[in-house]
């Protein structure tokens, strides 16, 4: 079954469809027939909320709570990331040095400005 160019990915993917598999299996075995569908429903979502918390994990995003942080920061106007991520632009004369927010350099007037 397990050929040489499967990706861990795929494994991962294929591990967390038997466990869920099994999961309802046993759900479905111990409960009744209303009962146990809305059990292995709720054991469904549950699984798939777990398996994307260790996702964003993995990829260094904070889970499922750091996800949704960034999102609610997203709305309100800023970049992805949090609060603390967001830096205004800022300009530097070539002439003078200054840094500063306009286009023109307060100090000197000059237009020669460098952004960062």
């Amino acid at each position: 079954m397990s050929k040489a160019n499967d990706s861990p990915a795929q494994k991962s993917s294929l591990s967390w469809m038997l466990v869920s598999l099994v999961a309802v299996i046993i759900i479905t075995l111990l409960l009744p027939f209303p009962v146990s569908f809305l059990v292995s429903l709720i054991a469904i979502f549950s699984l798939a909320i777990i398996r994307g918390n260790m996702m964003l994990k993995k990829m260094g995003m904070g889970g499922v709570k750091g996800w949704s942080e960034s999102y609610s920061s997203f709305k309100s106007g800023r970049p992805w990331g949090t609060g603390d991520s967001y830096k205004p632009l800022m300009f530097y004369c070539m002439q003078c040095g200054y840094a500063h927010k306009k286009i023109a350099c307060p100090k000197c007037g000059s237009k020669a400005v460098k952004a960062s």
